[in-house]
């Protein structure tokens, strides 16, 4: 069965299945180089058929993410367009006077400026106006919205691909989080599971306890009522910060802040949402999440702020984690959900006693929906059928599920690098490569498939010494343009992993999805690759079968450094979607002070040295 899912909506991405196997996986902001673009994936989904080699007419079945369709922020292009100001305006002129006014604002008309009506399928400006007309409580909850935009969905594929709608279904939105947490991840499914999933939104829900063993999977609870990742969202617009995009900023300021400076926010925060078995319950329920918390805020430290939030976050997330392993009697946990990506959280879940296992597969943000949405329908069809599931969805073997450099990207790449005049060497050998790197030389690569997701994992990204301190304020003043709290995270060989972290469960951390504390060795080796303040770093462990390049290319910077592990962080400029192509790459290479860049077949150093 050959299987195309698309999540259309914050930061659309698309997956194709053959079998139980995902053989692609990309977002629309790669090929729009718009960042968190939600318009519909047109050249996301064609990518990824031709990467799996299936043609439109070979699809069995198309399945559309969400019950429900977040039209007016995709009206709005809410999450590629909006600025802080935007944001800020959302709050003041559509949820107060809703939240405090009595009033029923239309989200349309506030920001009638902002609509961007030239998307495809097209007849934007007829739904715009069927969806003020029915939108009564102007939310996309209303059944007459939801058959709407339903049906609409179906006209938008066949459209497109030709595809008619009885091929077309629809995946919850927080189960298919909680399929792919399962289904994706490399871990003994013989053994009982706990499947977490938390978020802000999705399909009337936002938190779920799940059950897992085999072929068996039940939901136990779900709740409505999760604060946490909605509170991560405000409190990094309070900040002064991008909701949606920018809430690993907070999460990375939190760490800098010493406990007994948080303790005042944080009991603010403990005064709102309380953990209630496996569920959720209030003490004082804010009244919204801008302005109740503005107003208790108001005069408390920007990082007191932070550290509390990511403090209160721990906690919720540990109580709730604790009750429902005793609920399961599961001691192997996976997580879904953009809560997911708080990779301290992760970390401290994995160090309860009760865990045996935690694993995070790639980017369980939203993301990973599609990807999720393959796995459930491919459940649900091996249960109508009596095949077993087990034997047909097969975990994800990496995240290189991207496209390819062309040839043709390559020749043009390298013709206007020596055009320029800069040096390209065809074919370099490994040692040439590992040699800039120990000479303190800054590396993009760009090789083989992209990877899913928000994390680079060698194939995008920007490669550099682990240990040399001072190389942390060029990447971020002369090539990424980033906060200067933010920390880099480090690729690491497997057979260095026990030198640099304290894994005393021997956790697998494939996908820098789950966060570790460091060896005296790893605060040395990995110097400019952990988080400052608290030591702590969020690795790639490599495994040669996974990536046999990057891999010998770090064990020949091992042979010359004695150091098993380089810095990597993602092949992009700030605020700019990673490159995919080779051209995109020599762009960043441009603009930046990268000293020389790595394509599949050849590398440009750069003909004047970077400035000191």
């Amino acid at each position: 069965m050959n299987i195309l899912s698309i999540y259309w909506g914050t930061n659309s991405t698309v997956a194709v299945m053959r079998d139980g196997k995902i053989l692609a996986s990309m977002s629309e902001e790669r090929f729009s180089r718009r960042k968190n673009d939600s318009i519909y994936p047109a050249r996301a989904i064609e990518a990824c058929l031709q990467q799996g080699g299936v043609k439109a007419s070979e699809v069995d079945k198309v399945v559309f993410i969400g019950e429900r369709f977040s039209f007016a922020d995709i009206a709005c292009r809410k999450y590629t367009t909006f600025s802080v100001e935007d944001q800020i305006r959302e709050q003041k002129e559509y949820w107060y006077p809703r939240l405090y006014e009595g009033k029923q604002p239309s989200y349309l008309d506030v920001f009638a400026d902002k609509i961007y009506e030239d998307q495809f399928p097209g007849g934007w400006d007829e739904m715009i106006r069927f969806f003020k007309k029915h939108d009564r409580d102007n939310s996309s909850y209303t059944e007459e919205l939801k058959d709407y935009f339903k049906n609409f969905r179906c006209q938008a594929i066949e459209k497109h691909l030709g595809i008619s709608a009885d091929k077309v279904v629809f995946a919850h939105h927080t189960l298919s989080h909680a399929y792919y947490a399962y289904y994706a991840a490399t871990i003994d499914k013989s053994k009982k599971t706990l499947v977490l999933t938390a978020e802000a939104w999705g399909d009337d829900m936002n938190a779920s306890v799940n059950v897992a063993q085999g072929d068996r999977f039940e939901t136990l609870s779900t709740s409505d009522n999760y604060l946490g990742g909605r509170l991560y969202r405000y409190m990094t617009l309070l900040l002064g910060m991008k909701p949606d995009e920018h809430e690993y900023k907070v999460m990375g300021l939190a760490a800098y802040c010493r406990p007994e400076y948080y303790q005042k926010p944080l009991e603010i925060f403990r005064n709102t949402m309380q953990v209630d078995g496996i569920k959720f319950t209030y003490k004082d329920k804010p009244k919204d999440l801008y302005f109740w918390f503005r107003e208790r805020l108001e005069g408390i430290r920007f990082d007191a702020i932070a550290g509390a939030l990511q403090q209160y976050t721990q906690e919720i997330l540990l109580e709730w984690t604790k009750n429902s392993l005793k609920e399961t009697g599961a001691n192997q946990i996976v997580f879904g959900g953009g809560v997911g990506m708080n990779i301290r959280g992760m970390m401290e879940i994995g160090k309860l006693p009760e865990v045996e296992d935690v694993f995070v597969s790639p980017t369980p943000s939203d993301e990973s929906l599609a990807i999720g949405g393959c796995y459930l329908k491919m459940h649900e069809a091996c249960k109508e059928s009596g095949r077993n599931v087990i034997e047909v969805n097969q975990p994800l073997e990496n995240s290189y599920l991207g496209v390819s450099v062309t040839p043709q990207d390559l020749k043009d790449t390298y013709a206007k690098a020596a055009a320029d005049g800069h040096k390209v060497v065809r074919t370099p050998e490994l040692a040439i490569v590992a040699q800039l790197l120990t000479d303190n030389k800054i590396i993009g690569r760009c090789v083989g498939r992209s990877e899913f997701g928000a994390r680079a994992l060698g194939n995008r990204s920007i490669l550099a010494h682990p240990s040399r301190r001072e190389l942390v304020r060029v990447i971020n003043d002369k090539i990424k343009c980033r906060d200067f709290w933010m920390p880099f995270a480090p690729t690491i060989l497997d057979e260095s992993a026990d030198e640099y972290l304290v894994n005393p469960k021997g956790f697998r951390a494939p996908y820098m999805s789950v966060g570790f504390e460091t060896t005296d060795l790893g605060k040395i080796h990995l110097n400019a690759a952990l988080h400052q303040s608290d030591q702590t770093v969020r690795p790639q462990i490599i495994t040669r079968e996974a990536n046999p390049d990057y891999y010998d290319l770090i064990s020949e910077f091992k042979k010359m450094t004695g150091v098993g592990a380089l810095l990597n962080t993602s092949f992009n400029l700030h605020g700019w979607p990673i490159v995919q192509t080779a051209e995109e790459a020599y762009q960043v290479f441009c603009k930046s002070d990268l000293d020389a860049l790595l394509l599949d077949d050849g590398l440009v150093v750069r003909a004047v040295p970077r400035s000191a």
